[in-house]
């Protein structure tokens, strides 16, 4: 399972507009602006080996999450070493095509690049192309593909339907007691509106993985029934589930049958790292994606309306009804209109420290 090594922090000197907005945020947080977070983030990128386009390109994808409050955002720069290239990675390629369908050969690649030449891939395929719907997948990346909502936003701002789904290495148990089978493997979907677009965003564990991570690093307990020890009890602590414990699925049953389609999707249908074809998903290092791409406009006509009016009778159905993703985009717009956002201090000392000086060794 992921451990959190240590990072010695040394001399670290962020600029002083990292700060300026300290009391305005929680304890334990600093405020800092947007533009900064993110130029700081690929600035710490180029530091351990990532060229300019890919350096910016993660960035952006992280920092995009930390907007809207997801905890895969800018947590995965807690240990910037797990962030680095790994050894022998290329660009992601394609591998084999059709007019309607592809697959990325991500070379050992992070998911955020693999995942993003996947998305942007699919959607080509149905704008430039005589195609309604197109699939594309992903395999041999070496690491995860953070916030899929990124991803299929990105596709339908472009006007489309997406899909997305990935798999991941083995840290969820089917069952109580059981060992663990599943990634957390989230599925994501985004559709146009008439004022923008709508997206669900949502891992079939009942915790994501950065959520057990922020837990352990904090030295906070895990909300109740999440995770479980080595016998299968539940357990609130986050070193145990990442230990010889497992993470649940969410709902039981039920999402331990999505888990198990996300695995059929992602990673057996898109060329990943299969289950019980390898002796460890994780040592196999092939995170898998699948994305599919649909022209609504090839189905019926004004689907953005229909999909407004849809999920706009659902808000007034009730008192007090949210729609899945409204609470993150309110706070993506809140710190859009403020300026900055709130950074955990630990994590931007880590960035604004890789930012000058790479990666430091533990003592």
């Amino acid at each position: 399972m992921l451990a959190l090594p240590r990072v010695v922090l040394r001399s670290v000197r962020p600029s002083q507009s990292a700060f300026r907005h300290l009391s305005t945020a929680e304890p334990g947080f600093v405020s800092v602006k947007i533009e900064e977070a993110q130029s700081t983030t690929a600035r710490a990128l180029r530091q351990i080996g990532w060229d300019d386009d890919d350096a910016n390109l993660q960035a952006e994808i992280m920092t995009a999450a930390e907007l809207c409050g997801n905890n895969q955002g800018l947590v995965k720069m807690y240990q910037p070493q797990m962030m680095a290239p790994a050894k022998g990675a290329g660009k992601p390629v394609v591998e084999r095509e059709t007019p309607t369908s592809a697959v990325i050969n991500a070379n050992q690649a992070p998911g955020m690049l693999a995942a993003v030449t996947a998305a942007d891939l699919a959607a080509s395929k149905v704008l430039e192309g005589e195609t309604a719907v197109s699939v594309v997948s992903s395999y041999n990346t070496s690491t995860s593909s953070g916030q899929l909502a990124f991803y299929v936003n990105r596709m339908a701002q472009k006007g489309l339907v997406s899909v997305a789904l990935c798999n991941s290495p083995e840290m969820v148990a089917a069952a109580a007691g059981g060992k663990p089978v599943f990634g957390t493997n989230p599925l994501a979907v985004a559709v146009p509106t008439a004022t923008g677009t709508f997206s669900f965003d949502m891992a079939t564990s009942a915790i994501a993985l950065f959520g057990v991570l922020t837990a352990k690093s904090k030295g906070e307990p895990l909300p109740p029934n999440v995770a479980y020890d080595e016998h299968g009890n539940w357990t609130t602590d986050a070193a145990t589930a990442l230990g010889d414990g497992a993470i649940a699925t969410f709902g039981g049953h039920k999402g331990a049958g999505l888990s198990l389609c996300v695995e059929l999707l992602a990673g057996a249908l898109s060329g990943g790292a299969v289950l019980g074809q390898v002796e460890s998903k994780k040592e196999a290092r092939s995170w898998g994606h699948t994305f599919l791409a649909i022209q609504p406009d090839c189905l019926v006509d004004d689907f953005p309306a229909k999909a407004s009016s849809i999920i706009e009778t659902v808000k007034s159905s009730g008192e007090g009804i949210r729609i899945p993703g409204e609470r993150s985009a309110q706070i993506a717009a809140e710190r859009k209109a403020a300026g900055v956002m709130p950074i955990p201090e630990k994590i931007w000392e880590s960035i604004c420290h890789t930012a000058e000086y790479g990666i430091s060794k533990s003592s």
